[in-house]
């Protein structure tokens, strides 16, 4: 029996909708729509016509997915890439974490938030991190709804192209470049392989675009001209883009231009990009599908909702989930599994933030309770008598750290806010009040200056060599803790 799996791709004034079909032969586009919206209007008409196209869309087609997933306007989400160390798979999680505060110029408790980790060697790992409005999420999740849709997750735009060309074979270790155009703005990014090296949203400042973008039967000469200056406006932007990289050698260029969107005027758009840049452009088609598209699916508007109704059909490198805060990507599993897990999160983040260890204790006890509800009815979860076991050990850690040195947390806080960006703690070790902590850095001489401003650490020095290696200058600094008054 064929499963159908629906990618929804929500741009500022239109939308954009592909249902595929799995079956043991393979995934096929079935069915694929597009509509406008008109956002001048007001929030309700706007909501109102997006419940009122998406529902005749799954009712016409008689559209049961098992999966939906979706993209917001890029506008509305802030992107990061930067690399960390390899350590044990619980120092990465918090080390990203810790990275992603320094990224990150706002908050991060106030957002939805997801990374994605690509390991490059045995040394390093690449991180690709996303956050988003939370208020903007939770309208969008409400408008689906409304339409009688469960969403299942709600990725990046770029997540799926970057998937689309690795099913095309596209990816490679040279780099190119991502241009995705809808009607009032410009996504640009700079991608290796799986890594993603630089990427911005800018808005389209030619008003008339969105008239090429929409209609074919514009006066030959205002296509001309527009195309024309756009293309001019898009070099410039990847020119500036390209050179805000200080991670890029200096003579490395893009290699290929790989084109989504541009509407109606995506052909002219390739042939004037191509000439502008002397650089090989492509509008980015579904080559590695083995039955043509049906007559309803446009690439140059559909190819993002096509990557994202891929997502959980096919097995994709590149995966993030916004609908809630701190996701780390990882592949699919029951709606019963993902219970389980929340209540786990909750109770680590729980044992974390409140620092109290009865909650803790109380919380594993509510784990037991729940546990005995859910297992008559998951008799196909596996793993979750290992999960669960996991959980305990980890907050038996948490109850551990605070029994033994109620400071560590506090201190992990301090590290997080004096350290450079281009450092990394590797381990902490507290006896008492005395903390030795161990790391790379780029430059070892500013991080005594540095922790001491603190007025929670005190004599604080290097203890023995500074070694230099391939993550950079190997340190081991000692302090001595004093309880904030």
């Amino acid at each position: 029996m064929a499963e159908q799996y629906l990618g929804i791709d929500i741009r500022d004034d239109y939308v954009a909708l592909t249902l595929v079909s799995k079956t043991w032969s393979g995934v096929d586009i079935k069915w694929s729509h597009w509509f406008r919206l008109h956002p001048e209007q007001g929030n309700d008409e706007t909501e109102d016509l997006f419940v009122q196209e998406l529902g005749g869309f799954l009712k016409t087609g008689n559209v049961k997915p098992k999966e939906v997933i979706l993209s917001l306007p890029r506008q509305i989400s802030t992107v990061q890439s930067f690399n960390v160390p390899s350590p044990d798979s619980d120092a990465l999680d918090s080390m990203i974490r810790m990275e992603m505060d320094r990224h990150f110029s706002f908050p991060l408790d106030s957002m939805n938030v997801s990374y994605h980790v690509v390991p490059i060697s045995p040394s390093k790992n690449h991180v690709i991190a996303a956050a988003t409005n939370r208020e903007q999420v939770g309208m969008y999740l409400s408008w689906i709804a409304r339409a009688g849709l469960k969403q299942s997750g709600v990725d990046l735009s770029l997540s799926s192209q970057m998937n689309l060309l690795d099913q095309n074979g596209q990816l490679d270790s040279k780099l190119q470049a991502i241009v995705d155009i809808s009607s009032t703005r410009l996504d640009v990014s700079l991608i290796k392989g799986k890594t993603l090296i630089a990427s911005r949203s800018v808005s389209i400042p030619d008003k008339d675009f969105k008239k090429v973008f929409f209609h074919h039967d514009l006066p030959e000469s205002l296509e001309e001209q527009v195309t024309k200056d756009f293309s001019t406006f898009l070099t410039k932007t990847l020119e500036s883009t390209l050179y805000g990289c200080k991670s890029l050698e200096n003579e490395e260029s893009i290699t290929q231009i790989n084109l989504f969107g541009g509407g109606r005027g995506a052909e002219a758009l390739v042939s004037a990009l191509q000439t502008q840049t002397s650089v090989k452009t492509e509008a980015v088609l579904p080559t590695f599908l083995k039955k043509d598209s049906p007559l309803s699916f446009t690439p140059s508007l559909q190819m993002t909702s096509l990557g994202l109704s891929l997502r959980p059909a096919l097995k994709n490198p590149i995966e993030l989930n916004l609908h809630s805060n701190f996701q780390k990507t990882k592949r699919k599993s029951s709606w019963k599994t993902t219970v389980v897990l929340l209540v786990m999160v909750l109770a680590v983040l729980t044992g974390l933030f409140l620092d109290q260890t009865y909650k803790n204790e109380n919380t594993l006890a509510s784990l037991n309770r729940q546990l005995e509800e859910i297992k008559p009815q998951a008799t196909q979860l596996q793993k979750i008598d290992e999960q669960h076991a996991h959980l305990a050990g980890y907050t038996e850690s948490l109850n551990a750290i605070e029994r033994q040195s109620p400071l560590k947390l506090p201190l992990l806080q301090e590290l997080s806010k004096k350290l450079p960006k281009d450092t990394w703690v590797t381990r902490i070790s507290i006896k008492q009040n005395q903390v030795e902590v161990r790391g790379y850095s780029a430059a070892t001489s500013r991080l005594i200056p540095l922790l001491e401003e603190s007025d929670f650490l005190k004599n604080t020095q290097f203890k023995g060599s500074i070694t230099t290696q391939a993550l950079g200058e190997r340190f081991t600094i000692q302090s001595t803790m004093e309880p904030r008054k």
